[in-house]
């Protein structure tokens, strides 16, 4: 079953994914993005995956309420995100930035 956003991803404004246990693009690929942040909103863990399926207990940990991952200098990257967590109902809250002069 395909993610479902509760938001849209589109850089200019802030968006949230549903993660469950299967992995799951919460972000597509984007070849203008500038930076990408996800804030963990749920009560349990959550993990990405960069470019490859997400791996229960493996990859970047967002740990419940709060867990946060920003792509820096040594993470930048602008291939798909995906997503899974131990528990369905999940949610992940994104903030992706790109560059507005360029187009997919």
């Amino acid at each position: 079953m395909p993610n479902l956003y509760t938001g849209t991803i589109n850089g200019r404004e802030p968006s949230r994914a549903g993660v469950g246990t299967t992995s799951e693009v919460v972000v597509p690929e984007n070849m203008t993005r500038t930076g990408l942040v996800f804030t963990n909103i749920s009560d349990q863990t959550i993990y990405l995956g960069v470019g490859h399926t997400a791996t229960l207990k493996a990859g970047i940990v967002l740990t419940p309420a709060g867990g946060v991952w920003s792509m820096d200098e040594f993470s930048y990257n602008k291939q798909a995100i995906t997503a899974i967590a131990h528990s369905s109902t999940l949610v992940v809250a994104i903030q992706e930035f790109y560059d507005v002069y360029q187009t997919n």
